[in-house]
């Protein structure tokens, strides 16, 4: 008898873990998932972020991903830190639409060496950054189509006496080309720029000759004469008088020798407003 009720005790163990197993795999999966396990699931259910002493931080759903876009940094060279120090200003944050390609940081030059390394934007006085901004606006009021373009801007010291030690003319001839650095240049101090004239997909007009042209072909005193002997044409000596009227409109004064250099201020002026960039 003993052994009868120590079976059907046995048997009736046996059926109720039967009834709970099948009760179990009966229930949904999503339904078994979400039997609590912990004690911060208890109290606060699914949300178990809400445990966090910091619930503001989270969200229950952690299917959101936050679109996040990482803007590149401005890489800014030692050169231009140093021009930075000396409160001149980047031509291109005062006025983005002027065009800029800085020659002396290429090997497209007289020297056909890079002379500023990785420099690539243009600083100027903030006067004279003033006064090309100003010409870059009269021009696109004649011809919304055209642009400045900045070849040279500010030039330090050392760099003009590299250029006027390796100039390739007669020592007589040196300083129409190149300023002879113990007197300084407008360059160094970032009161005088070297420009010309671009269309609206960048080609550069024809103005008779290249930048840094060593030769009466690229001297404005000459332009009449030239355009006599048919050296430079009708168009070229336009578009050197175009760029001339709108330089000259906003407050710059040209040279003799070279058709794309311009001055912002007088270089006693200069000397006296400002320091000489080394």
């Amino acid at each position: 008898m003993n052994f009868l009720k120590r079976y059907s005790f046995l048997a009736l163990a046996v059926i109720s873990v039967e009834v709970l197993l099948l009760y179990l795999f009966r229930t949904p999966m999503q339904d078994a998932v979400r039997i609590p396990r912990t004690f911060e699931q208890v109290m606060f259910g699914d949300n178990i972020f809400g445990a966090s002493v910091l619930p503001r931080f989270f969200s229950a759903s952690l299917s959101e991903t936050p679109n996040i876009k990482h803007q590149p940094v401005p890489k800014i060279t030692f050169l231009e830190q140093r021009l930075i120090t000396y409160g001149l200003v980047n031509i291109s944050n005062v006025d983005h639409s002027i065009a800029v390609s800085l020659k002396y940081a290429t090997e497209d030059n007289f020297l056909h060496k890079n002379l500023y390394g990785e420099l690539k934007n243009c600083y100027l006085q903030k006067e004279t950054a003033g006064k090309l901004v100003n010409a870059q606006k009269i021009l696109k009021e004649k011809y919304p189509f055209y642009s400045l373009i900045i070849y040279d801007g500010v030039r330090p010291l050392s760099i003009q006496q590299m250029m006027w030690d390796e100039v390739k003319v007669p020592e007589k001839l040196k300083d129409k080309y190149v300023s002879n650095p113990e007197v300084g240049s407008l360059h160094n101090y970032g009161c005088a720029v070297d420009a010309s004239i671009v269309n609206e997909n960048g080609w550069e007009m024809d103005m008779g000759t290249s930048y840094d042209y060593f030769g009466e072909l690229g001297h404005p005193i000459a332009e009449q004469r030239m355009l006599e002997e048919g050296k430079l044409t009708w168009r070229q000596f336009e578009n050197r008088k175009l760029l001339r009227e709108v330089m000259t409109e906003a407050g710059f004064t040209g040279i003799t020798t070279e058709w794309w250099h311009f001055n912002g201020t007088s270089l006693k002026s200069a000397g006296e407003k400002y320091q000489k960039v080394d």
